[in-house]
């Protein structure tokens, strides 16, 4: 059997790869750049170059449906937010190979920061008051009357890309335009102004069929970059029944099949769950799932054959896995950080340096060049860190420009 993956710069992406080579499938896949670090596993069979989906959306889609419609494949994996792109022709895709790619509109529900924020007030699950400018001068407006602390995020994006929690508004102006100015962002889609909630973040990942979660991981940062807030680069699998009941609630109501998850931040005050995030696709948190026995990548492909799956259980907890590239930039960060805290970032480090017992998202001995790759194109790139304003997180990930609500 044969597979074409897509999205080659998520982490996820690498997981699905290893886990269909090791299956026996033949793994081929198709990025818009040359160093993609998880088109270089052991298990790929066959790399095919595309146009690049940042810069030529439309041309990417009908590159990657002329694939699936000549290559005679047997499935399609999309591993990020290129199933959005492709979801427009589902309908050629599916007709094509076996796939599972909801509609725009079930995606953009959970895509769309404000789409998934009416949703949860529809079915009642609570989340933070939240500003949406539809001017520049109207968020001049909000910037300057509502009440600290906020974050700033933008609408369509993922990896912590835009985001900025605000306690200071002597600079909420400035930053607010910054995020503007760095990612081009329309009028018609300037980032909004959320209440921040103090607590615990939840982050789920759940395979769903029809309605009904079918395998999951819920799981808490250890550390995120930025260090601030952002993606969870060391992460532990926990049980929160309160998240998962809400998380549960909001596939039901859409009746969502396939990979998707979300965030949530328990208020420290009630333990109460606020949804803040959802994404429409596999994450990161599939390695973790997997080594805590929920294979999420063989059940995908139950689920794509249209086979009655029963329900698998939680992954264990405790697991903890990480992004181990992310992981090492928190670290030096920390010896930066020294100047300013020495007892407790000498603390923190320590702790790093002992840290035992987790799963890398990258990088095996078996599987070595994806490792090799992703610090290759790391040290090519530092130019646009160190020279431009260019938003770090998205260095590895493409948000935002491509998708249309």
């Amino acid at each position: 059997m044969k597979v074409l993956v897509t999205g080659l710069f998520e982490m996820a992406a690498l997981h699905a790869i290893r886990r269909f080579g090791q299956m026996g499938f033949e793994v081929h896949v198709a990025e818009g750049h040359r160093l993609a670090f998880s088109a270089f596993s052991k298990y790929v069979s066959k790399r095919i170059r595309v146009p690049n989906m940042r810069y030529h959306s439309e041309e990417y889609t009908k590159r990657i449906v002329e694939i699936l419609e000549t290559g005679n494949y047997d499935y399609y994996f999309p591993s990020y937010e290129e199933i959005i792109l492709m979801s427009r022709y589902r309908d050629r895709i599916l007709a094509a190979t076996k796939s599972i790619i909801p509609s725009i509109e079930v995606l953009m529900r959970m895509h769309d920061k404000k789409q998934l924020e009416e949703l949860a007030h529809e079915i009642g699950i609570d989340s933070p008051k939240t500003f949406y400018p539809q001017s520049s001068e109207e968020a001049r407006e909000y910037i300057a009357e509502v009440e600290l602390p906020m974050v700033i995020k933008m609408r369509k994006s993922s990896g912590a890309a835009g985001f900025r929690k605000i306690y200071d508004r002597a600079h909420f102006e400035k930053t607010y335009f910054e995020i503007v100015k760095i990612n081009k962002l329309p009028e018609s889609d300037l980032p909004m102004i959320q209440q921040l909630v103090e607590g615990p973040t939840i982050c789920t990942l759940h395979l769903c069929n029809r309605g009904e979660v079918i395998g999951e991981v819920m799981y808490q940062g250890v550390r995120t970059m930025p260090r601030t807030g952002g993606t969870t680069v060391f992460r532990e699998s926990l049980a929160d029944p309160v998240s998962e009941e809400a998380a549960a609630k909001i596939v039901k109501h859409l009746g969502f099949t396939g990979l998707c998850g979300f965030d949530f931040i328990l208020d420290e005050q009630t333990g109460r769950p606020f949804l803040v995030d959802g994404n429409c696709r596999v994450t990161p948190a599939v390695t973790m799932a997997y080594h805590g026995g929920c294979d999420l990548i063989e059940a995908w492909v139950r689920v794509a054959n249209g086979e009655d799956t029963s329900v698998m259980p939680s992954a264990r907890i405790g697991v903890r896995t990480k992004m181990q590239f992310a992981d090492f930039v928190w670290l030096l960060e920390s010896y930066m950080g020294s100047f300013k805290d020495w007892k407790g970032e000498h603390r923190l480090r320590k702790q790093w340096w002992s840290e035992k017992d987790y799963y890398y998202d990258i990088h095996s001995f078996s599987d070595p060049k994806p490792n090799i790759m992703i610090w290759f194109y790391i040290l090519t790139n530092c130019y646009k860190l160190i020279f431009t304003n260019f938003d770090s997180a998205q260095l590895f990930i493409f948000h935002n420009q491509y998708v249309e609500s």
